[in-house]
């Protein structure tokens, strides 16, 4: 007697096999994600604190990560699908909550999107479309800058180490705490007291580098206090306030400074 089994398994197995290959071959979304400018915003605040010593002020990559213009995560990812897959991966630290996680893929679509429209990319991007009087104005009121640097001290002839202007606006925008280190922090715990690099941070946990270089995690609850010295926080913040005629009068304010 005919056994239809096997030639049946057979056939339902190759079926199972090319619909699994047509699925893989298949690309991304064909629909664009629409970014949320309020979000992007947002977004890039977070970029700023988690991503961008690896990944770059432009999100094109450095020695130390790769580049997420083009990275074919990002391209398929929407509204966070992609990127918070990514960022569960053993390569980041980073643990953000799903809202931040939908805020950073807005900003690095805006960035895609931003760098897309650019068919001129031989040609320097003009960053230097503000008012210097304006600029000035922001960097001795609102923008609080003068409180922590000086047009005399270390901030005199900037534009002149710095001589090009899309770096110079970069390099404030979000700047590096080379000389101090980053953030640091102090954990109090049943009357212990522990300062160190800070490593991570979030609503679960505290994760430090201590002074010989070894990391300490402690779990927060009523009896962890943590104290975070953040050398950068006035920066972080203004992240969030900054229009873009603030950054363009700014940027062309420090660009007289020669």
């Amino acid at each position: 007697m005919y056994n239809l089994a096997v030639p049946l398994a057979r056939a339902i197995g190759l079926l199972w096999l090319a619909g699994a290959t047509a699925m893989a071959a298949q690309g991304g979304p064909y629909d664009r994600q629409k970014v949320d400018a309020a979000a992007a915003t947002r977004g890039r605040a977070v970029y700023a604190l988690h991503c961008i010593n690896c990944h770059g002020s432009t999100a094109k990559g450095t020695d130390r990560g790769p580049d997420l213009i083009r990275s074919v995560v990002v391209l398929r990812d929407r509204m966070g699908n992609g990127v918070g897959a990514a960022l569960k991966s053993a390569a980041h630290q980073a643990r953000l909550t799903n809202a931040q996680v939908v805020d950073l893929s807005h900003f690095l679509h805006q960035r895609i999107e931003s760098i897309a429209s650019n068919r001129t990319p031989r040609a320097p991007i003009d960053v230097l479309t503000g008012d210097p009087e304006a600029g000035r104005a922001y960097f001795h009121g609102a923008g609080t800058c003068s409180t922590c640097h000086s047009t005399t001290g270390d901030l005199a002839g900037i534009a002149t180490r710095i001589g090009d202007a899309v770096a110079l606006q970069q390099r404030w925008l979000f700047p590096t705490s080379r000389r101090s280190g980053g953030r640091q922090a102090d954990v109090m715990t049943s009357g212990r007291s522990v300062s160190g690099a800070l490593v991570r941070l979030d609503d679960f946990s505290v994760t430090l580098r201590d002074g010989a270089g070894a990391e300490q995690s402690f779990t927060r609850g009523p009896d962890v206090t943590v104290t975070v010295r953040d050398p950068l926080a006035a920066h972080r913040a203004l992240l969030d306030r900054y229009t873009d005629a603030d950054m363009h009068d700014l940027t062309t304010y420090l660009w007289t400074l020669k």
